[in-house]
């Protein structure tokens, strides 16, 4: 549980990550928040969220958290409560990137001259485009391993396995569903949010609209390739495994008739040819090697060889 308070020029960010019992008490005396706005922020919410109330707004929103590697991913939730001149911000999990965003303000003077101007929109303007910027370098990590996993598939000695394509396809499904999800509460947002703060406001909520899109877009064509290259994958595999059983079916049909020739001659009768004559084993040998030859010439004939 950590809360921290910065105030810039009559603009104020209270952010509180974990809230407790305390916490929500305090967050009714900095506004008169609507009842159901403080009964949500008890606990995270699994789907994202607008409404407008009387002086405020109640926006809830979902940003993965992609770990490289095999480790499973997060998605961190982000309530903001947001007033015109007081922005609170609640997250329910650690979340590094948010953090990193509070001590950005903190620290910058210039952010802090560029984002704490006449109403808080800027400063929620600032967070949000932080954030889906921070989706761009998840996107660029998983643009690498997308490329990786092409160069090994094609590659002709490549090792490459399926684990190493469901990994890749786990992060770009695990950016791609709360991103989606959300597309229609910000595109509520922006109105009601230009509504609130006024038409000076509405290029920065277009900025918003590109940055958004711009992600959904880049994740929708790696999904397309993950998804080919999958595809190309078990195909490849599934063509490797034919060739195994091609040549091992093709063994099996050559050891059957030697197998018929040994079992033969290994009856245990009288008048069974050669039986009796001291070349009789070099005699079957040859016949042996003639038979497996011949069903090679026939095979590769056939070309199923």
């Amino acid at each position: 549980m950590t809360r921290h308070e910065l105030k810039i020029n009559g603009i104020k960010w209270v952010y509180i990550n974990k809230p407790s019992a305390k916490d929500i008490e305090q967050i009714k005396e900095i506004f008169p928040f609507h009842p159901l706005v403080m009964e949500s922020i008890v606990a995270p919410t699994f789907h994202p969220f607008i409404e407008d109330f009387e002086g405020h707004l109640f926006l809830i929103l979902h940003f993965p958290i992609i770990f490289p590697g095999h480790q499973a991913n997060k998605i961190a939730e982000v309530d903001f409560l947001i007033t015109k001149k007081t922005l609170v911000t609640i997250t329910y999990i650690d979340f590094p990137r948010f953090d990193q965003l509070f001590r950005s303000l903190l620290e910058d003077a210039h952010l802090q001259k560029q984002f704490a101007k006449t109403h808080a929109g800027f400063l929620l303007y600032y967070i949000i485009d932080r954030l889906f910027q921070a989706h761009m370098k998840d996107l660029d990590f998983l643009e690498k391993e997308v490329t990786r996993i092409e160069d090994k598939i094609f590659e002709k000695h490549g090792r490459l396995t399926i684990e190493d394509i469901s990994n890749v396809r786990r992060d770009i499904v695990d950016i791609r569903r709360p991103l989606r999800s959300q597309l229609s509460a910000l595109a509520s947002f922006r109105d009601k949010a230009e509504k609130f703060y006024g038409k000076d406001f509405a290029p920065y909520l277009l900025d918003l609209s590109v940055n958004e899109e711009r992600v959904i877009t880049l994740i929708e064509n790696q999904k397309e390739t993950m998804d080919v290259l999958y595809e190309t994958q078990t195909s490849l595999m599934s063509d490797h495994i034919s060739q195994i059983m091609r040549v091992l079916t093709i063994f099996s049909a050559i050891i059957l008739p030697l197998s018929l020739v040994t079992s033969i001659w290994g009856m245990n009768l009288r008048a069974i040819p050669l039986s009796d004559w001291q070349f009789s084993f070099w005699i079957i040998v040859i016949l042996m090697m003639l038979v497996g030859a011949g069903l090679l010439l026939f095979f590769r004939k056939k070309r199923w060889l």
